[in-house]
């Protein structure tokens, strides 16, 4: 393969990657109207494999005694190190190509936000020129499972709050079920995302007990807008899941 086209292909690669960066952290578009981040990953990929290509042509040439550009090089680098910064911060096996973009720790009975999916859409008509990439709306089984605790609802309410300050999301709104007269039955809708990534959905976290020292932590993480969301929703639940654990186990 040509040497200066695997340079040029990989330049093109992470210029790419800076303007779909670039668009997918400032509202410079919709972020919802625009996929900004499927397409830094795609990116992402062709300027690694790119690399790939243009390291094993550079370690070719030197054996030839054809030294490579300096500053083609550079370029290989920055891609190698674009597809590291994903992997370090996100993680490529939490990937998630799945028509999905609403995930639950309990997919039968989730808990509830105070607007319906429609309603917390931010664009209510997306784009015509992207519609294959919308889907159909449902609430999919995460890979997370309901989190029981030997403690009382008011004792998980308070872990609740701790997770959520530690994390840094913001708590929007505090509701209960009053049909459950018995027990205590919470609901919390909040703004959360991954730590290291600008990004956010929306959270509602429910906490039921019987009032005999057990109760029941539900998570459900989804996205306002109508696309994959290509893993996102899962981590964050699975984030959440594993800060709740942490600090029960302290």
């Amino acid at each position: 393969m040509n040497k200066s086209f695997l340079e040029r292909f990989c330049a093109l690669a992470l210029s790419l990657q800076f303007v779909f960066f670039l668009l997918s952290v400032n509202v410079v578009v919709n972020k919802w109207d625009f996929p900004a981040v499927a397409f830094l990953l795609a990116a992402a990929i062709l300027g690694g494999f790119g690399a790939v290509l243009g390291i094993g042509h550079a370690i070719k040439s030197k054996n030839d005694m054809k030294p490579g550009r300096p500053d083609a090089l550079v370029i290989y680098l920055f891609c190698i190190l674009t597809v590291g910064s994903i992997e370090f911060i996100y993680g490529w096996n939490n990937l998630d190509l799945s028509a999905a973009n609403d995930y639950s720790t309990d997919a039968m009975n989730p808990p509830q936000f105070n607007q319906s999916k429609n309603e917390r859409l931010l664009v209510k008509e997306p784009s015509k020129l992207l519609s294959f990439m919308n889907i159909p709306h449902k609430i999919r089984k995460a890979g997370t499972d309901s989190i029981v605790l030997p403690l009382s609802g008011f004792d998980s309410k308070i872990l609740v709050k701790q997770a959520l300050n530690k994390l840094g999301w913001m708590l929007v709104q505090r509701f209960d079920d009053v049909s459950n007269h018995n027990g205590f039955n919470e609901t919390y809708t909040v703004i959360g995302g991954v730590t290291g990534i600008r990004v956010f959905t929306d959270v509602a976290v429910r906490v039921r007990s019987n009032n005999l020292g057990v109760s029941v932590i539900d998570i459900r993480a989804s996205s306002n807008n109508s696309r994959r969301d290509m893993g996102f929703n899962e981590r964050v639940i699975k984030e959440l899941a594993e800060t709740l654990r942490g600090l029960e186990a302290l």
